[in-house]
């Protein structure tokens, strides 16, 4: 985390120590997601369990975009309270409809699940994730996530510590071709851009041309950082590369062993192994070679010796202890997932999980894990969602309360759907209808599904209404409705009766 004084980022002399912080960050980050990708082999043997972790983890939380919802409060008592302590209007101050529209529309075109996403998964590699925030010239708020790897956060000196700035560090080229190093520093009230020469490092000017002005309510960036300074593989870095040292030595027994070397004991060839060339360099004798292979390839060979002295055959090879090897990688692997906190999906105990709940006991400890990161998001997330309120009422006079959103972080589990809709079924006129239809696992629009059932109830209301009517008509009236029918029919039918 690095902290800094806002009113100095337009010092010149102040923002190099700062650039450099950053640039150890990032240097940081930039190992990791190495790491992660494998992008920089240095062994024959990769286990990337860290990007067996990454997936995992991501999936798990990040599979399904957070829900959003406007809740407004509802009671009077409260709402009077509040109102008289604070001059605050809680719930009272817009359309509860129109926000959640508002909010579902901002993050419809922003693509809030693919955004989401790629920031969980960021922040599980490198231990950060960065979003920028703006308006386009189209009026709408946009968020978009930018590299990790070349991004920090800035924050002040205060007590709790506040986000004061978002700095990110590129190479680009100028004009004439010329590599230039890029850092753009953006506050709640500006933008302020640095240029540096490559082949002169530590020189960075303040470009005064480029520098603007903006108008925020907090700075314009989502940005998460891992208190502890950790990605999702941090911890478990040595015990990953021990189980490829156990395994790529495994790997070289197993070769040798395939090119192992034929002792033969008493068995004298007629060709020497060594010989001199016409220059007189030594050489491996040509006939040996031949000798050797007819050895190999031969039926049967006799060894001369007597009793005492058998002639034998036997190949040299290195001794593997199959079962200690095999328990040192199992205790590693239980280790390294035990620690991480995620599930290792080759236990057993996935196959064996016959119901939802026993298999979400088996993410039990990735849940720990995962406690931290929702509060973190969950807390970026309403910062974000105030600045773009908050601008939204100054541009168009609206009463609209961040305050009043809910957001609801939902896991990526596979479910028995039968045993999810038994459960909501169940609980019909304790909660909402609402409320049973948005937790059904089923692609369903509420509001669709809520009208059609309001509508489907109005016409068996007037169907029951028609009915009743006609019913009411026909009481006191005589069964023998003849008179009005023709003369002919009302002979007929009185013979029939």
């Amino acid at each position: 985390m690095i902290q800094v004084n806002k009113d100095f980022l337009k010092n010149e002399n102040y923002i190099k120590t700062v650039i450099e912080k950053a640039k150890k960050e990032m240097a940081k980050k930039q190992r990791r997601y190495n790491r992660y990708t494998r992008s920089e082999k240095k062994k024959d043997i990769d286990i990337a369990i860290e990007y067996y972790a990454t997936t995992i983890a991501t999936g798990y939380f990040g599979g399904i975009a957070p829900e959003m919802t406007i809740k407004q409060e509802t009671n009077k008592k409260k709402i009077s309270i509040l109102k008289k302590l604070f001059n605050k209007l809680v719930g009272q101050n817009a359309d509860k409809e129109e926000f959640q529209i508002l909010i579902d529309y901002i993050r419809e075109y922003n693509d809030d699940p693919t955004v989401f996403y790629n920031l969980v998964k960021d922040y599980f590699i490198t231990g950060s994730c960065y979003a920028l925030q703006y308006e386009n010239n189209d009026n709408k708020m946009i968020y978009a996530e930018v590299k990790a790897t070349n991004t920090v956060a800035l924050y002040d000196y205060s007590t709790p510590i506040q986000k004061v700035g978002i700095m990110r560090i590129w190479t680009e080229q100028d004009e004439t071709g010329k590599d230039i190093e890029m850092i753009n520093i953006i506050t709640d009230t500006e933008k302020l851009y640095y240029k540096n020469d490559i082949k002169q490092p530590k020189e960075y000017k303040l470009d005064i041309d480029m520098t603007e002005d903006v108008d925020w309510l907090l700075v314009p960036a989502f940005a998460i950082e891992n208190p502890d300074g950790l990605c999702i593989f941090s911890v478990v870095e040595s015990l990953i590369d021990a189980l490829e040292t156990i395994i790529s030595n495994n790997k070289e027994t197993f070769e040798q062993n395939a090119d192992a070397k034929l002792i033969a004991i008493g068995y004298s060839p007629e060709n020497e192994m060594f010989i001199e060339d016409e220059e007189g360099n030594t050489i491996i004798n040509p006939l040996r070679i031949k000798e050797d292979n007819a050895v190999l390839q031969a039926k049967m060979l006799y060894v001369s010796g007597d009793k005492d002295n058998r002639g034998d055959f036997k190949w040299l090879l290195k001794e593997l202890n199959d079962t200690a090897s095999e328990n040192h990688k199992k205790t590693l692997i239980e280790f390294i997932f035990m620690i991480m906190c995620v599930p290792n999906l080759t236990d057993t105990g996935f196959t064996n999980a016959e119901n939802s709940s026993a298999l979400e006991k088996k993410f039990f400890s990735l849940e720990q894990l995962i406690i931290q990161t929702e509060k973190l998001f969950k807390k970026e997330y309403l910062a974000m969602f105030e600045n773009f309120v908050d601008r939204i009422n100054t541009k168009y006079s609206t009463n609209f309360d961040f305050s009043e959103i809910n957001i609801t972080f939902k896991r990526n589990l596979p479910t028995n759907k039968q045993e999810v809709v038994n459960m909501w079924k169940s609980l019909r006129g304790i909660v909402s209808d609402e409320t049973v239809i948005e937790n059904l696992p089923f692609d369903i629009d509420t509001e669709t599904e809520l009208a059609k059932i309001k509508e489907q109830s109005d016409e068996n209301i007037m169907k029951f209404q028609t009915q009743s009517k006609v019913g009411d008509e026909n009481v006191g009236r005589d069964t023998k409705e003849t008179d009005k029918l023709p003369k002919g029919l009302q002979e007929k039918t009185e013979i029939n009766d």
